[in-house]
């Protein structure tokens, strides 16, 4: 019986394999890109790339430069041919909830520059519908948090809680507080979204829909790779 890191680094040789000399390549966050990094790395040295990378977090950024990858920042560029990244879920559709890890704003920004974007997982995150077992995060103002958390559980049946880092409150690489909702039934993850990303103090919600290019699942049974229909 495979562990989950075991399934999480199952996925990272099909990954790395799709990565090319003179690609801008897209750098998520999470524990399976702490795992993947070292062999983008390996990748380049071994085949002798030129690859430019684009963190979605400072931890990131920090683990590729500590494994000499050429690292730019986001302004510095106008395209991404190919972002790789984990996620917390995945539905049949290969819609997402990222977020975990509190990065969700700027690997939006990053997943949805990408030519190609792959997502990386273990199979305890694929579920029936985006909300089944974890909580959706949102990045929001650290001004007005509160009221924004109340409007959220005014609008359906939430339990939104301000995400703690011991006693004291998360702060995403932006400066900003993440929001915990608890989706306790199924909702339709676009009017959800459509109703969040409106609200004043929201920066970004953690559902990302319509990106996904691929999904690389690591199972009991080998890896699934999964395509967008």
């Amino acid at each position: 019986m495979k562990d989950a890191k075991e399934l999480k680094l199952m996925t990272t040789d099909d990954a790395v394999a799709q990565i090319q000399d003179n690609m801008i390549l897209g750098i998520g966050t999470g524990s399976t890109i702490e795992l993947l990094i070292p062999k983008i790395a390996e990748r380049i040295q071994q085949d002798n790339l030129n690859v430019t990378g684009v963190c979605t977090s400072n931890k990131s950024e920090f683990l590729a430069k500590q494994y000499n990858i050429n690292v730019v920042d986001i302004n510095d560029i106008t395209y991404i041919d190919l972002a790789i990244d984990g996620a917390d879920e995945i539905d049949s559709d290969l819609n997402l909830i990222k977020g975990g890890g509190g990065a969700l704003f700027r690997e939006k920004v990053i997943d949805e520059m990408a030519r190609k974007f792959i997502v990386l997982a273990d199979e305890s995150k694929m579920v029936n519908y985006l909300g089944e077992t974890f909580k959706l995060p949102i990045e929001v103002d650290k001004f007005n948090w509160l009221l924004v958390s109340k409007k959220i559980e005014a609008y359906h049946d939430i339990s939104v809680e301000r995400r703690m880092n011991e006693d004291i409150p998360f702060i995403t690489d932006n400066g900003n507080y993440i929001l915990d909702c608890e989706l306790k039934s199924k909702i339709d993850p676009y009017q959800l979204h459509e109703f969040l990303i409106h609200l004043t103090g929201v920066l970004e919600t953690g559902y990302f829909l319509d990106m996904t290019t691929q999904a690389i699942i690591g199972t009991q049974e080998g890896i699934k790779v999964i395509n967008k229909k």
